[in-house]
């Protein structure tokens, strides 16, 4: 062994030696002798290089993994809120179907006529104030011109009936009309014909009004029952505006429908009227049903 690597173990041990005697005696006083610190104050900046080093090196290495770590927090803290956010849009919709429902179980036992429930579940996007589809056909006891309400009001008839679906016609298509009156007045000369106003989508209005009819602005309409498709006494809408026909003869009236014809996702089919009714709106006119129907819908 050479002289120098001797000189160099010589002064390790001497280093360690020392070290050794301030870790154990470091407690029990409360300086430290001069010969510990020159050996620290010749150290001190050796350690500190090394920590520099050290720093300097793993630094960058550290960041990476950080940001590797914050960006798989990230990702499961966005699952997370994407989670919550869907249960909580579930309660939402959990919370508005329930409120349909009591609505419709509501006006299911105030009515005194048979009702059906269905769903909507599909609807032309061309004709989307014109028809619905529900998932009630001829296997539950649907049949063609029965007609479709809501716990807000009348929707329309049914006019196909397959299987298991049904199609509606709406108020608010040009082809289907039925016969009204004013809730007000229950005036029974005073009844007129309710059908869909193409110049204003999603309207009605009502036609053929005698001018002496007394209808105002906010007027509820029902249907009169005349016709044998439509009960007597379903909310049809409410009067916006008056106005006469293009001859001067007649009024007619813009109509805002009570049913919300964007939204709807449940109804009821009127599959059946007490005899009583039938028998009272059969004797509030002097004009066979079939003949009537003729008149207001043009179907014979």
């Amino acid at each position: 062994m050479s002289e120098t690597k001797q000189k160099i173990i010589a002064v390790l041990a001497l280093v360690i030696l020392l070290l050794t005697m301030v870790y154990y005696t470091g407690d029990l006083r409360s300086r430290y002798t001069p010969v510990e610190d020159l050996t620290l104050a010749v150290i001190s900046p050796v350690q500190g290089f090394f920590s520099r080093l050290g720093h300097s090196v793993l630094g960058p290495f550290r960041g990476f993994f950080e940001y590797r770590e914050l960006l798989k927090e990230n990702e499961r803290l966005k699952r997370e809120l994407a989670v919550r956010n869907n249960v909580r849009y579930q309660l939402l919709e959990l919370q508005k179907e329930n409120y349909r429902l009591r609505e419709m179980l509501g006006f299911k036992e105030r009515t005194e006529y048979t009702l059906l429930p269905a769903e909507v579940i599909a609807r032309d996007p061309s004709y989307w104030f014109e028809t619905i589809t529900i998932n009630k056909g001829y296997a539950d006891g649907v049949q063609k011109d029965m007609a479709v309400v809501t716990s807000e009001g009348l929707v329309g008839s049914i006019s196909y009936v397959s299987r298991n679906s049904a199609r509606v016609l709406l108020l608010t298509d040009s082809r289907r009309a039925v016969s009204a009156l004013v809730q007000r007045s229950r005036d029974p000369g005073s009844v007129g014909i309710v059908e869909g106003y193409p110049e204003k989508k999603g309207y009605l209005r009502i036609i053929n009004l005698p001018p002496e009819s007394n209808i105002q602005p906010g007027d509820t309409l029902i249907s009169s029952g005349l016709g044998g498709v439509f009960p007597k006494g379903l909310v049809i809408g409410h009067i916006i505006e008056i106005d006469v026909d293009q001859y001067g003869l007649l009024q007619q009236a813009l109509v805002n429908p009570a049913v919300n014809f964007n939204r709807l996702e449940e109804v009821f089919i009127v599959t059946g009227v007490p005899q009583e009714v039938e028998d009272d709106e059969e004797s509030g006119n002097g004009t066979e049903p079939e003949e009537i129907e003729e008149d207001i819908s043009g179907e014979s």
